[in-house]
């Protein structure tokens, strides 16, 4: 699937005016707009640019730390597994970023803490 680099330079536009603005938590999991990005950078491949996002750190009411999640599971030393309700992730730790919470579209649901804290030690550890 090409990438619409013109479509989401748009929709980014738009995020950026927008005066949405919502409250969120470490260990949260978000669809949030990640957009298009450049090269081996994680994207969205979905037309609305959203995909799930955990926040791993706030910094503050607008900033935090989040990592893409995906169904997609392959093995490798920068990804975390988890199972969620049944169902297997992989933490995507190498694109770990900062995002504003204009990115953030809807929350899907609280990680657990059994799940997040040994997420949290490995992405210590990889530090």
């Amino acid at each position: 699937m090409p990438k619409d680099f013109n479509r989401w330079n748009t929709e980014k536009k738009a995020l950026d005016r927008s005066e949405r603005g919502v409250g969120f938590h470490e260990r949260e999991i978000w669809w949030c707009s990640i957009g298009v990005n450049v090269g081996s950078e994680q994207h969205s491949q979905t037309r609305d640019f959203n995909r799930p996002v955990l926040v791993v750190r706030r910094f503050t009411g607008d900033m935090f730390w989040g990592v893409p999640l995906t169904t997609k599971l392959r093995d490798g030393g920068f990804r975390y597994r988890f199972t969620l309700q049944g169902v297997e992730n992989d933490a995507l730790l190498l694109q770990l970023r900062a995002w504003d919470r204009k990115r953030l579209i809807r929350k899907i649901e609280t990680m657990p803490k059994e799940i997040y804290e040994p997420l949290i030690t490995h992405i210590k550890g990889l530090i």
